[in-house]
C-alpha cells in the first residue's frame, strides 16, 4: 500500500487515497474530476458508478425498493479536463398513505456521459396495480392485488445494472416481494411473509482498501465486507412471522409491524417496505444514495 499523499495524485476531486498500486478517488456526494497537466493520456482509469436506491412502497405490505444500477468499466481521459461527477440521491420514504415508493436518482460519470440508472421504487401494497417500478434493479411488487416485480436496467445481459424486483403475493398475510439488488433478483413474497431483497455484490478487487473496509459498503455473506447495492426487504400486513429481510449490500430490512428501514448511505441499497399491524403509521424506508469511485495508475 502507498502512503496517502494528495501531492501523488494526477487529478483533484472526491476523496483521494492510494491502494495497490493505484490512486482512488471517491465521491460520496456530486463534484467534479480533474485531470492535472501530469496525467499521462495512455493511463485509463477505472470507474464503478452506483445509482441511489428506491425506496419501499407504503403501508399494508408494501414492496421493497430495487438497488441503485451499477455499471463498472474503463476509460481514457484527457487532459487537462473537468468531468462532472453526479452522485444519486435514494427516493424518499413513504408516509402512511397507501402509495407506491419513489425511484431512486442517476449517478452519472465521464465522457460520454456515463451514467447508472436509479433503483426502482417498491409497489404499493393496496392499490392496483401495484407493481414494482422499473429502475437499475427493479422494485417488489406490492402484496395486492397482487402486482409484479420492476424490471432491471438491462437485464438479462452484457449491459444489465441489476435484476428485477420480486412478485407479490395475498392472503392470508400477504407479503410483498423484494426489491432487486445487483447480485441476484428480489425474493418473491409469500402468504406467510415479505420476500427478501436480492443480494449485492463486492466492490471490485482495486476499491477493496482495508482501511476503507468500515466505511466502504456493508458486511456481506460470512467474513466478506465491501458490499453494495442490495434489494429492500418485502413488507407484510400482520404481524405473524414478519417482513422480508434487505438483502446484503444495504437494503433495508421490512420488519413485520411498522416502517420499512432505510437503504445504507453510498451504497445504493433500496428501502424496506412498509408493513402494518391494527393500524400503525408505518412508513416505508428511503433508498440509500449512490457512490462514484474512480482509479488510476500512480
Amino acid at each position: 500500500q502507498i502512503p496517502a499523499s494528495a501531492g501523488a495524485a494526477k487529478a483533484t476531486g472526491g476523496a483521494i487515497s492510494f491502494y495497490g498500486g493505484k490512486t482512488i478517488h471517491t465521491f460520496l456526494s456530486s463534484g467534479t474530476f480533474v485531470t492535472s497537466s501530469n496525467w499521462n493520456n495512455p493511463d485509463s482509469v477505472e470507474y464503478l458508478i452506483i445509482a441511489g436506491g428506491g425506496s419501499g412502497g407504503g403501508r399494508n405490505g408494501g414492496a421493497g425498493g430495487g438497488a441503485g444500477g451499477v455499471v463498472p468499466g474503463t476509460t481514457t481521459l484527457s487532459h487537462p479536463t473537468s468531468y462532472a461527477v453526479t452522485v444519486g440521491g435514494g427516493g424518499a420514504s413513504m408516509s402512511s398513505a397507501n402509495n407506491p415508493g419513489i425511484q431512486g436518482t442517476p449517478s452519472v460519470f465521464g465522457p460520454g456521459p456515463i451514467s447508472a440508472t436509479g433503483g426502482g421504487y417498491g409497489g404499493d401494497g393496496v392499490k392496483s396495480p401495484g407493481v414494482g417500478g422499473a429502475g437499475g434493479s427493479g422494485g417488489g411488487g406490492g402484496e395486492s392485488p397482487p402486482g409484479a416485480g420492476g424490471a432491471g436496467a438491462g437485464f438479462p445481459g452484457p449491459t444489465q445494472q441489476g435484476h428485477p424486483g420480486g412478485d407479490g403475493a395475498g392472503p392470508p398475510i400477504f407479503g410483498g416481494g423484494g426489491g432487486g439488488g445487483f447480485g441476484g433478483a428480489g425474493g418473491d413474497g409469500s402468504p406467510t411473509i415479505g420476500g427478501v431483497g436480492g443480494i449485492g455484490a463486492q466492490l471490485p478487487t482495486t476499491f477493496r482498501n482495508p482501511v476503507s473496509a468500515t466505511s466502504l459498503g456493508t458486511p456481506g455473506p460470512g467474513p466478506a465486507t465491501f458490499f453494495v447495492a442490495g434489494g429492500g426487504g418485502g413488507g407484510t400486513e400482520n404481524s405473524n412471522p414478519g417482513g422480508g429481510a434487505g438483502g446484503y449490500g444495504g437494503g433495508g430490512n421490512a420488519p413485520g409491524t411498522g416502517s420499512g428501514l432505510n437503504g445504507t448511505t453510498n451504497t445504493g441499497g433500496g428501502g424496506g417496505g412498509a408493513s402494518v399491524y391494527n393500524s400503525d403509521p408505518s412508513v416505508s424506508g428511503s433508498g440509500g444514495s449512490g457512490i462514484v469511485l474512480i482509479a488510476y495508475p500512480t
